[in-house]
């Protein structure tokens, strides 16, 4: 049994596209809708960014020319570092927007309908710029979806010029629980000490690398195969699922501690905690796991 929890990421701001519901209820802001529906509303929120982003150029091309023709040239540095602050700030909603696609898998555990939307923007990135990161996420989506094999395989096409680039954390993630689940707890743990080492490129202090070091902490847990972790990893597992910040992790963590009851405890407490409704949405991994542990109940009992 080796499902792993979801890779530590922002929680993001409450978004609400068209007629769907906001993040603000425990579900991603596509939830209800299918893959096409997801895709449909992603690119049109895309671009409306994109959309007003080109209003606010064209409407500083008009300040800036004015002021050159009437002289006026600090009206025209003003109009030119509020086209540099419009594109940053447009970035930084398309990065806000992305994020919140992913809680498709994060709070709707649903990997299908994040591939759908992955594919889509592949087609429209026509000059790569967003290659590699569509191919990481796609590689989580091959892992959620039970082809571990094939998240490795995808993964070795990312390359970074940037050795500091902090989606190599993301990949080495995806990468670590893929081999884990491979049953290559060798590789795993090779996987985990370059992690370790990266870790540092985030400044001390920083949300980033506070992320960084609870996910290694989880890493370490989960190399410990399900039947050698003790009273100390089930009191780790139970905070974990009681801080989670999003659906996933509370289920995944919820069912490790089922399985933990199940081999050193309790039956009727893997029992509830394996059977609470509240499980529900689950990924295609966390299904199998939950049917293991459903599983090792009828033989134990």
């Amino acid at each position: 049994m080796s499902n792993l929890p979801t890779a530590p990421a922002r929680t993001p701001e409450p978004n609400r596209i068209d007629s769907v519901s906001p993040t603000g209820d425990g579900r991603s802001a596509y939830w209800g809708l299918d893959a096409q529906g997801t895709v449909a509303a992603y690119l049109k929120r895309l671009r409306s960014i994109s959309m007003q982003l080109i209003v606010v150029l064209l409407a500083n091309l008009v300040v800036m020319l004015w002021a050159v023709r009437l002289e006026r040239y600090v009206l025209y540095l003003v109009a030119l570092a509020l086209t540099l602050v419009a594109a940053f700030v447009t970035r930084l909603r398309k990065v806000k927007l992305f994020t919140g696609l992913s809680e498709v898998v994060s709070q709707d555990c649903d990997p299908a309908r994040y591939r759908a939307a992955l594919d889509a923007l592949a087609e429209r990135d026509r000059f790569g710029r967003s290659a590699n990161t569509i191919a990481i996420e796609l590689a989580y989506c091959d892992y959620l979806e039970l082809d571990s094999a094939g998240a490795l395989r995808r993964l070795e096409s990312v390359t970074f010029k940037r050795a500091s680039n902090p989606w190599w954390f993301r990949a080495m993630q995806v990468e670590f629980m893929a081999r884990l689940d491979m049953g290559d707890n060798a590789g795993a743990r090779g996987t985990l000490d370059r992690l370790s080492s990266f870790r540092k490129n985030f400044k001390e202090g920083t949300r980033d690398r506070g992320f960084a070091d609870e996910q290694l902490l989880d890493y370490d847990l989960l190399l410990r195969r399900p039947a050698e972790r003790d009273a100390a990893d089930a009191a780790r597992m139970h905070e974990r699922m009681m801080l989670a910040t999003c659906h996933q992790q509370r289920a995944n963590w919820q069912l490790y501690l089922a399985e933990y009851e199940l081999l050193h405890g309790s039956a009727d407490e893997a029992a509830r905690l394996a059977n609470d409704p509240a499980l529900e949405p689950l990924t295609p991994r966390m299904e199998r796991l939950r049917a293991e542990v459903l599983s090792g109940l009828e033989v134990s009992g």
